[in-house]
């Protein structure tokens, strides 16, 4: 692991290609934004009704390059000067990962760089903790209010699906579920909801903590931060091998639920060639805690 000193001289490349946005940003190991930039593709959604993969993914193939070195440009550094490459490996749309996951894999076998996949739901929750070194969270807290909130109504959770559940029980489950919600990504760009969170947060005397709208939708600087959390844990793929063909067949994870990689306390290393058991940061902050 780095010293203080070394991560904070970190130069982190973050890519996001997950669904309609082309996006790549530079990211300083200390937190400092040195560039971001995003090719929207709101033509194209408002041509076909929505995100259409197969237009979205050639959308990507045309703005990959520019965007990119857009973001080397306006950082002022070249791939030589970069720490190691970080791009969204999953959840999103597979023809698109596909774009961003290729020319990540480019960059670091031509500049011999390490590379980190990232979760792209993971990097919408972390980017709200840029501020925080440590990026200690996780929503232990949180799961056990919801699980009291459980046991206090005795509701059976064993092995009843909803499907078989009663009509009362069904209502029950639901207003917990409702009671208990986190905002993050494009919904917390949503003024309105930001509005009425801060007012309930000042009611009860605490904190919203929101990156702002730039930074909840999608975006390379939550890519780059996350790459710089994983990269000082040691989590990265190494250099992509010389010989590696350009059509690789690469482990994308479209289906990608936060949190189902941890299991028994144990977290296993991330890679993006095969097809492992992926964990998160906070499940490695659970982890720790076992």
């Amino acid at each position: 692991m780095p010293s203080a000193a070394a991560a904070a001289d970190l130069l982190m490349l973050g890519i996001e290609t997950s669904c309609d946005d082309t996006a790549a940003a530079v990211v300083r190991g200390d937190g400092e934004i040195l560039s971001q930039v995003v090719s929207s593709q709101e033509d194209l959604l408002v041509r076909w009704g929505g995100v259409a993969p197969k237009m979205a993914e050639e959308a990507h193939s045309l703005a990959i390059d520019q965007v990119v070195q857009k973001a080397l440009d306006d950082a002022n550094v070249s791939e030589n000067d970069l720490s190691a490459v970080a791009v969204t490996v999953g959840p999103g749309l597979s023809l698109c990962l596909r774009v961003g996951v290729h020319k990540a894999r480019k960059i670091a076998k031509s500049f011999h760089l390490p590379i980190v996949g990232v979760h792209h739901m993971e990097a919408q929750a972390l980017v709200s903790m840029r501020q925080h070194k440590d990026c200690n969270f996780s929503y232990a807290g949180l799961k056990t209010q919801v699980r009291l909130a459980i046991e206090s109504r005795n509701i059976s959770t064993d092995d009843i699906p909803i499907s078989s559940a009663t009509k009362d029980d069904r209502q029950i489950r639901a207003n917990i579920a409702a009671s208990f919600q986190v905002v993050s990504g494009g919904v917390a760009s949503n003024q309105y909801v930001r509005t009425h969170l801060n007012q309930i947060a000042e009611k009860n005397g605490l904190q919203l903590v929101c990156p702002p709208p730039r930074l909840c939708t999608d975006n390379g600087v939550m890519i780059a931060w996350t790459g710089i959390e994983h990269f000082i844990a040691g989590r990265f793929d190494d250099p992509p091998a010389v010989d590696e063909p350009d059509d690789l067949q690469y482990d994308l994870r479209p289906r990608w639920p936060l949190g189902e990689e941890y299991s028994d306390g144990r977290c296993v290393a991330r890679s993006m060639k095969t097809a492992r058991v992926h964990p998160s940061l906070a499940s490695m902050i659970q982890g720790s805690v076992h």
